[in-house]
């Protein structure tokens, strides 16, 4: 939740946040109109988390122009949706900046997934919702893609801190993508 910032603002402000918050239960009770209280927890949340949150800035864009056609490329797939195989050790769902690798060819029901930010069912029926690496390898078959990567790359995409996965685990994966000539990579977000 984004109300996690509060405990980055000045006591009054919390102090002013509390009593409005009170005062709208009341009047949600009295009504029985509770969007009042939701609409104004998701308003603040907004509000509170755009003015303490630390944005991320780069020196330079971290991605360059594709300049190959896509049939005589070579295509990694990666993820933020924590997926990793049985028998690897599975992600701290408190956040972590690690990785895993993950071979192409790894049957589905060795598929498992670590994470406790976003709904992970869907991910149960189809992993390619977060990690595309069997459509990945449906479009090298039908002559759309040139090659695909073996292994994908998984991340958590729960990460409190981003400075191990800036400093160390970020480069790590790009220059193992750089050694392995990949001239592109599709990212599964969460």
């Amino acid at each position: 939740s984004k109300l996690k910032y509060l405990k980055r603002l000045t006591e009054a402000e919390v102090t002013e946040f509390f009593n409005r918050l009170f005062r709208l239960n009341v009047e949600a009770r009295e009504t029985g109109n509770w969007s009042i209280v939701d609409n104004f927890l998701e308003e603040q949340g907004d509000k509170i988390a755009a003015r303490v949150a630390v944005p991320m800035i780069f020196d330079q864009a971290p991605w360059s122009p594709f300049n190959k056609r896509l049939s005589e490329s070579k295509v990694a797939v990666l993820t933020t949706g924590g997926v990793y195989v049985e028998g690897q050790k599975p992600f701290n769902t408190d956040g972590d900046h690690s990785y895993r690798e993950i071979p192409l060819d790894t049957p589905m029901d060795q598929l498992r997934v670590a994470h406790t930010h976003y709904d992970t069912n869907g991910v149960a029926e189809d992993v390619d919702a977060v990690l595309a690496m069997h459509r990945l390898t449906d479009m090298v078959a039908d002559g759309l893609v040139g090659e695909a990567l073996t292994p994908t790359y998984s991340f958590m995409g729960f990460i409190p801190d981003p400075s191990g996965l800036m400093e160390v685990t970020g480069p790590e994966v790009a220059e193992r993508l750089k050694e392995d000539d990949v001239d592109g990579v599709v990212i599964g977000t969460t």
